[in-house]
């Protein structure tokens, strides 16, 4: 079950900060050296939040090995209650509208916040 929470995490801050960006692009996001981040300066207060509040929940999936693995089982199930959509090569996701996970994201808008 944490392991659903990291992911649905992850692809949530994802949503937030780089929205365009694929789901396997969120260690390089979490990471020092971010060569992802050329939005920074316009992000919101908010954003900004989220992103060190991600850092410290999330900073055993800075590693892409982790975090490629996670997303690889996340996408192979067929899970109806999972937030998000990704497709078959992991290059894009999508929250799901409608059905039970909509509370869900709303509950990780709440925890970063």
């Amino acid at each position: 079950m944490s392991q659903l929470f990291d992911v649905e995490l992850g692809l949530f801050l994802l949503s937030q900060l780089l929205p365009a960006a694929s789901p396997n692009a969120l260690p390089a996001l979490m990471s020092s050296e971010n060569t992802l981040l050329t939005d920074w300066p316009t992000w919101t207060q908010r954003q900004r939040k989220y992103l060190n509040r991600g850092r410290t929940v999330l900073a055993h999936c800075i590693q892409p090995i982790v975090w490629n693995a996670l997303i690889e089982r996340y996408a192979a199930g067929t899970n109806v209650l999972s937030a998000y959509d990704i497709n078959r090569d992991c290059t894009r996701f999508g929250e799901k509208t409608v059905g039970f996970s909509r509370n869900r994201i709303m509950v990780l808008r709440k925890m970063l916040a």
